[in-house]
């Protein structure tokens, strides 16, 4: 996982995205790099609704024993009952025989990741345009964490530069939508 942390830091970005197949289980797997306190690893099970998510804590560390999670995985692994002998250690211990250590730059739709990240307005990922709050001090408005959260899993780069500047991102759920031109941030 290190390598691919270090590449996702030199790309400037806060994740990636990269296949993965168990017993010919399609996931798409999101590593986020960017949470606190810790990173995470979200596991997407290709053409359903199913995902895991899971902390990687300091090392590299992910613990095994997932709890209430294991029914989750089971369920994305389609293994039903007791009749099926299944390991938690065997399974991380394949998944980490095969994370890259260069980042994809394979797109996940931005809807799947704003529902997963329980974004405001999930359904809304295309930026419409920004908002530079401090050139209309009379509004008395600011970024909401939400709204920089948002920007921070959607759109890595934009939210690097407007990060410390007081600059909302508003979304619309149409593409091709754009009722203002940019601003200057």
């Amino acid at each position: 996982m290190k390598p691919l942390h270090i590449d996702i830091l030199n790309n400037k970005l806060t994740f990636d995205v990269f296949d993965y197949t168990y017993n010919g289980i399609e996931f798409s797997v999101l590593f986020d790099i960017g949470s606190k306190p810790y990173f995470r690893i979200i596991f997407i099970k290709k053409r359903t609704e199913l995902f895991l998510i899971l902390d990687i804590k300091n090392g590299y560390y992910l613990d095994a024993f997932l709890g209430d999670k294991l029914d989750i995985l089971k369920r994305m692994l389609e293994i039903h009952g007791g009749r099926v002998e299944f390991s938690t250690n065997v399974f991380f211990s394949k998944f980490n025989e095969k994370i890259p250590s260069t980042i994809s730059r394979k797109e996940l739709k931005l809807i799947t990741i704003s529902k997963i990240y329980k974004c405001e307005e999930s359904e809304k990922v295309y930026i419409k345009y920004l908002q530079p709050w401090d050139e209309y001090p009379w509004l008395k408005k600011n970024v909401s964490p939400e709204n920089r959260e948002k920007t921070r899993v959607l759109y890595p780069e934009i939210y690097e530069n407007i990060k410390e500047k007081n600059v909302s991102v508003f979304y619309t759920d149409r593409p091709k939508e754009s009722t203002r031109k940019g601003f200057r941030i």
